[in-house]
């Protein structure tokens, strides 16, 4: 269950609804609808705190559902000055705006947090967001030899790699290491508008995973895997 926004799907021939969370001001509580496509603002007609309802000032029957949701102000609320004294009400106060707003920004209350998706957190309608990774690459696995070692291979993006990655990848085990574990290995690595590479100045040195001591893997027990992301 949300802790910031309740949605009701059937009764929409009514105008009152519960108010099911906590909020610091009751006019900080307000309604969307939702047709099946978007959402939209509906008018409240009044609110009651004391009863913890919201009445719309028509009833929302020809919609799919409503959203009552929470909308804390951002602005400060408490100021707290040298030499006063603490009450119980200002800290309340202030602990629960700032929980109150980072819950209705991780459960996009209003539905209209940018970068959520399509259908946002818990399914519900939102704005399309901006991908920011769309496509990936990953190499065929590339033989390591225990020399220096310099390897270029096209990754067929179609836009420079924001992320790229140079792993070992154990294929027999060896310094404790378990076949299929991979490490993400710092050594140099590039990339362009068309290629991901490589290079070593020697033999890799790598942590035993047993007791952490440094260790040159045997180079049948390994190979290297190049990824992109863009």
């Amino acid at each position: 269950m949300a802790n910031s926004y309740v949605e009701y799907s059937s009764g929409l021939t009514a105008t009152t609804y519960n108010i099911p969370f906590n909020f610091i001001s009751v006019d900080d509580v307000l309604v969307k609808g939702y047709n099946g496509s978007s959402w939209s603002d509906l008018t409240v007609a009044s609110r009651d705190a004391t009863a913890k309802t919201v009445t719309l000032d028509a009833a929302p029957s020809a919609l799919q559902k409503i959203r009552v949701y929470r909308s804390t102000s951002t602005a400060q609320l408490v100021d707290f000055q040298n030499g006063s004294r603490l009450s119980e009400r200002d800290l309340d106060t202030a602990y629960q705006q700032g929980l109150f707003v980072a819950q209705e920004v991780s459960e996009n209350a209003s539905t209209e947090v940018e970068g959520v998706g399509q259908q946002g957190p818990q399914g519900i309608q939102g704005p399309a967001g901006v991908s920011v990774i769309s496509e990936s690459f990953e190499s065929a696995e590339i033989t390591y030899t225990d020399a220096a070692q310099s390897v270029e291979v096209s990754h067929g993006l179609s836009s420079v790699p924001k992320i790229f990655q140079f792993v070992a990848r154990c294929k027999t085990a060896d310094g404790g290491y378990a076949v299929g574990d991979e490490l993400d290995f710092s050594a140099p690595k590039y990339v362009n508008a068309t290629k991901i590479g490589f290079v070593t100045f020697g033999p890799l040195y790598l942590p035993n995973k047993s007791n952490s001591a440094g260790f040159n893997p045997t180079a049948s027990r390994w190979k290297l895997v190049l990824r992109a992301f863009a």
